[in-house]
This record gives structure tokens, sequence and C-alpha cells, in this order.
């Protein structure tokens, strides 16, 4: 299992946690982002697709693909 799957089967816990300032809003950004990311089967390239991530939500291509490796992660 990857972080995404764990973020995704454990949504209700993770909603508590930010409500209650335990975990950043930000979690729900990268959520977001890693989505569209999944969505972008089009482009054949991973850089253009965290370029255009980048300019959609306002960050560096960089950080786009800091937050999809850390998407992708395995939990144990």
């Amino acid at each position: 299992m990857n972080r995404y799957q764990l973020l995704k089967k454990n949504h209700e816990t993770m909603y508590q946690f930010i409500k209650a300032g335990i975990l950043s809003f930000i979690v729900l950004r990268d959520i977001e982002i890693y989505e569209e990311y999944q969505q972008l089967k089009k482009m054949k390239n991973n850089e253009a697709k965290f370029l255009y991530l980048g300019d959609k939500h306002e960050l560096s291509a960089v950080r786009i693909e800091q937050i999809v490796y850390n998407m992708q992660k395995k939990v144990n």
C-alpha cells in the first residue's frame, strides 16, 4: 500500500485530524495534485505533467515531483 491509498482508505480520520489541527490541510492539496497527475495519461512525458501541474497549482515542477513521489511511497 502506498501513502495515497492509505490516506484515501482513512479519509474520515484524516479529515478529523485536519479539523483538529493535527494534520495540515496541505495533505488535501497533495491528494488533489496526485489524482490530477494520475488522470494526465495523455501526456507521456512526466516532466510535462510536473510543469503543467506546477503552473496550475502555482508550485514548482520540483515540488510537484516530490508530491507525486511521496504519494507513491510504500508504507508498512
